[in-house]
């Protein structure tokens, strides 16, 4: 037969747990996450997980150094946790001890070498500081993630021009994520890049991918420019105006749209309309050398030498020894 008194004295200890809890329910809603895992700590301060727990909500709050703190705490109690070695890993990356972050990447491959996360810092470390090992790395990641790597990896393929290879992988993103800004806007500045040794320009594919942001995201103003630009690289003067007066319609401070709007008018014979543009351009950073050139240019033109040399002068004043100011008023 049950312990009576026993009974009663639970009954008692959960009656008084729920008055406790009722009355003190505003008190309790004040502790935060951080609150209550420092009470955790309090009471087992060898709980690595706790102190991983906690360290991440320091890094997330940009706490870097008590962060740090609950992470070399961690770690002194144990070495080989993948998940602390990862953390570890990141905190040092934002205190630039990259040593400390390669080290802590390297130790968690060498735990359990199909760790995604690991590797995928750790192939972003190298390819940040160009290690030579970092193509090979980039490729061990995609065989173990089914050929996805993140976009930062992807920019990075870019820049070192292997168009084909960024491509492959964006497509890949593209195909999980048919939306992705980030993704489309990588594809269509790669399909319009004109280089040479681009093997990847695409007219078609160019159009395609930046008619697809613009339709998607028409307030994102970095479309406007890169499609504007494509356009006028590619000599279609007046398609690339009307995307840049698109961008100003979301943005009128910026002086390299108004500097490539008075060359689109140049080229289109409109040369008004074109110093019009330098001049904005000027009005908007008067050490823009480039737009005094481009106008004193114009001028001359125009037949208005006092007006060119003035131009000139300026970009003397920028740069003394800039040979085409020096060029132009030796005339």
């Amino acid at each position: 037969m049950p312990n009576l008194s026993f009974l009663k004295n639970i009954v008692f200890i959960l009656l008084c747990s729920s008055l406790f809890s009722c009355q003190n329910i505003s008190n309790s809603s004040q502790f935060s996450p951080l609150d209550s895992l420092s009470i955790l700590i309090k009471n087992d301060p060898a709980s690595i997980d706790f102190l991983k727990q906690r360290a991440s909500l320091y890094l997330k709050n940009n706490n870097l150094e008590l962060a740090k703190n609950d992470i070399d705490h961690a770690y002194q109690i144990f070495k080989n946790d993948p998940e602390l070695l990862l953390l570890r890993g990141e905190s040092y990356f934002l205190l630039n001890e990259t040593r400390i972050s390669k080290d802590s990447w390297q130790r968690c491959l060498e735990i359990d070498a199909n760790n995604i996360d690991c590797r995928k810092k750790l192939t972003e470390l190298f390819c940040l500081v160009k290690d030579p090992q970092c193509n090979a790395m980039i490729d061990t990641l995609a065989l173990l993630n089914n050929n996805f790597i993140s976009l930062d990896l992807i920019i990075f393929l870019k820049e070192i021009k292997s168009y084909s290879r960024a491509v492959f992988f964006l497509n890949n993103l593209i195909s999980r994520s048919s939306d992705d800004r980030e993704a489309l806007s990588l594809l269509a500045i790669i399909h319009s890049d004109t280089s040479s040794f681009n093997n990847q320009f695409n007219v078609e594919l160019a159009d395609q991918y930046f008619s697809k942001l613009i339709r998607l995201y028409p307030e994102t103003k970095i479309s406007y420019y890169n499609f504007g630009k494509y356009k006028q690289d590619i000599f279609k003067y007046n398609e690339a105006l009307k995307l840049y007066s698109r961008y100003l319609e979301l943005d009128k401070s910026n002086k390299y749209v108004y500097y490539n709007m008075g060359f689109c008018f140049l080229q289109l014979e409109d040369y008004n309309q074109s110093i019009e543009y330098f001049t904005e351009a000027i009005n908007l950073d008067n050490a823009f050398l480039l737009a005094y050139h481009a106008r004193a240019y114009l001028y001359e033109l125009h037949d208005l030498p006092e007006k060119a040399r003035t131009d000139w002068k300026n970009c003397l004043m920028l740069n003394p020894s800039y040979i085409p100011a020096l060029q132009g008023l030796n005339k």
